[in-house]
């Protein structure tokens, strides 16, 4: 038995928002540390003050990033689905679950269950994209070729 999606969308929510604030935290620190004493340039070979602004770049990519799913969670509407897609709460054979997000990767515990977050650019995913219960789910993995069928979409 599938979780009340509210619950896993909830659940992931609160995920996002716990990470969004300590990678803010380390943004932050990395945006300092671009002007610090401590990277100034002490000679033409010196690449410290360079690494430190690629850090903090990549480090505001990522905050942006987790800002942008937090709003979508924020957003998202739990309406039931028949055919997977961004939104879709999934169990397939063998009592896995999976919730079909805009960025992939964990998993989130709801309920005892523990349910894996899939993007629609993995190949899980876009395997998944369109199916219905019923419908075989298949994928290349990296200990091969996978097939299991969709038991239920929420």
């Amino acid at each position: 038995m599938l979780p009340d999606k509210s619950a896993v969308v909830a659940a992931l929510n609160a995920q996002t928002r716990a990470s969004l604030a300590g990678v803010e935290a380390v943004a932050e620190a990395a945006r300092k540390d671009v002007g610090s004493d401590e990277t100034r340039q002490e000679g033409k070979y010196d690449t410290r003050s360079t690494e430190a602004s690629y850090l903090a770049r990549g480090q505001a990519w990522r905050v942006a990033e987790l800002r942008r799913l937090v709003a979508w969670y924020e957003a998202f509407q739990a309406s039931p689905l028949d055919v997977v897609q961004v939104g879709a709460l999934v169990l397939l054979e063998g009592d896995d679950a999976v919730f079909l997000a805009p960025v992939g990767g964990g998993s989130v515990q709801v309920d005892d269950r523990t349910i894996r977050i899939v993007s629609p650019s993995s190949p899980m995913g876009a395997a998944l994209a369109d199916l219905e219960a019923g419908d075989v789910l298949q994928f290349e993995s990296p200990r091969g070729r996978v097939e299991l069928e969709v038991i239920a979409v929420r």
